[in-house]
């Protein structure tokens, strides 16, 4: 795990940095340093052991880019990490590497990959078919169900809203295009083991949101009142049947 950190840190902060293994650079590739390959489509190959990875390389210059390859590869918790990098001398030159140029890097297990989720540069991609589809970086690898009332709906709509991490919404009432209910602004206002001296309190607050399609839910208005509160003056389309007898939260 040490080693893996390790190559993801220095990945993140783009700069050429070694990793266990590689040998140092010689004196005539002064100026060249290693940078992310982004990585836009994966591919199955003929090989069971291989994925092709089209990759995006910095392009119009000599210097822009050489040597895209896969620098750290681990397989863990039945998933493949790797870092697909390129070597650059001029990337770190304003205006000289203005463009991308498609590439492809094959990357290779010690066996068949079978669908294995496979983390790309920290991306994670999942089997689609014939491919390899990017997982969504909201929604996660697993197709969001068609039901907008369901669990995974309501859990990343309260994900977005400015309360702990620990909040959990409580739907009252939903019909697929409007959705109510309560949520906690932090449900251990005291920690997980209250800390001595704490009174625990727990503010609740009523969301009413609307679907906005591929965006989710999104909030139309709050209230701490009975009812419906202030929703309508707000969206007079909002269904009263939703809200109307609801007590105080």
């Amino acid at each position: 795990m040490r080693r893996l950190a390790t190559a993801l840190l220095c990945l993140a902060a783009l700069v050429g940095c070694a990793v266990p293994g590689t040998a140092p650079s010689s004196s005539e590739d002064t100026g060249w340093g290693t940078f992310q390959a982004d990585v836009t489509a994966v591919r199955l190959s003929d090989d069971p052991r291989s994925l092709v990875l089209t990759v995006a390389l910095l392009g119009d210059a000599e210097g822009c880019s050489r040597d895209p390859r896969v620098e750290y590869f681990v397989e863990e918790s039945n998933r493949i990490y790797a870092n697909v990098v390129q070597d650059s001398r001029l990337s770190g030159v304003v205006g000289a590497c203005p463009t991308h140029t498609p590439g492809e890097v094959t990357l290779t297990a010690p066996g068949p990959i079978d669908g294995r989720l496979v983390v790309l540069n920290q991306e994670p991609w999942k089997r689609d078919g014939a491919g390899y589809r990017r997982c969504d970086p909201t929604f996660g690898c697993d197709p969001m169900p068609a039901d907008h009332c369901a669990r995974a709906w309501i859990d990343v709509a309260v994900r977005g809203m400015d309360v702990s991490r620990h909040s959990v919404g409580s739907p009252e009432g939903c019909d697929g295009t409007w959705l109510v209910m309560t949520v906690p602004f932090d449900p251990m206002p005291c920690g997980v083991e209250a800390r001595p001296g704490c009174t625990p309190s727990v503010n609740v607050r009523r969301y009413f949101l609307r679907w906005s399609g591929e965006q989710g839910w999104a909030t139309i208005a709050g209230s701490t009142e009975a009812g419906c509160g202030k929703v309508l003056t707000v969206e007079p389309a909002f269904p009263r049947k939703l809200c109307a007898d609801l007590p105080r939260p």
